[in-house]
């Protein structure tokens, strides 16, 4: 009798241990879980975003987002100009349209000049390729008139669903870095 006790109690307790085991690990399942949903839910939410291109700059490149067909390199439409200053959602987070600022206040980018697509490109990368195509002696000679060399290029361009509604408008500008974080400008540049 006593040896049965023994041992019956000894699967009580395995049992018990085996039950405090699972809710243990039920428990810690729950709080990772916890801690991913409240890591993915504090994270920025990923805004489509302008690919600036290297400017001839001596300071080290800082890592960009490579631009994905799935999520295309475009804003909302706004009219800018050349000469205009806006504030982009690829360096101000708190946005989701641009915006357009007084040049004489802090900025994300001055537009430098305006140029257009041919009508006859078939797809995103091949937009995406001509407008850097385009932008680029653009801003580089509106970049070797600044005495402020840490500038970026950068510009805008249709999506694949606006440039076959018919915009084909790429804006060229000129910004203060690269993506979150760039320093602001906060004068005209030169023309």
């Amino acid at each position: 009798m006593l040896g049965r006790m023994g041992l019956s109690g000894g699967f009580g307790r395995l049992r018990g241990s085996r039950l405090g085991l699972a809710v243990t690990l039920v428990a810690l399942l729950v709080a990772v879980a916890l801690i991913l949903l409240l890591a993915l839910r504090s994270k920025p939410a990923a805004a489509p975003q302008a690919k600036p291109t290297p400017s001839p700059s001596k300071a080290a490149p800082s890592p960009s987002p490579s631009p994905s067909p799935s999520l295309p390199n475009t804003f909302a439409y706004i009219s800018l100009q050349p000469g205009d200053c806006f504030d982009s959602p690829a360096f101000t987070r708190s946005l989701t349209l641009l915006a357009k600022r007084a040049c004489t206040t802090p900025h994300d980018a001055e537009v430098t000049r305006l140029t257009t697509l041919p009508g006859d490109l078939a797809d995103y990368p091949a937009i995406l390729h001509k407008a850097l195509e385009l932008c680029e002696p653009l801003n580089a000679a509106a970049y070797q008139k600044q005495s402020v060399k840490q500038l970026q290029y950068y510009e805008l361009y249709p999506s694949l669903a606006e440039y076959q509604g018919g915009r084909h408008t790429v804006t060229c500008a000129l910004s203060g870095g690269s993506y979150q974080g760039a320093r602001k400008l906060t004068a005209p540049l030169v023309r």
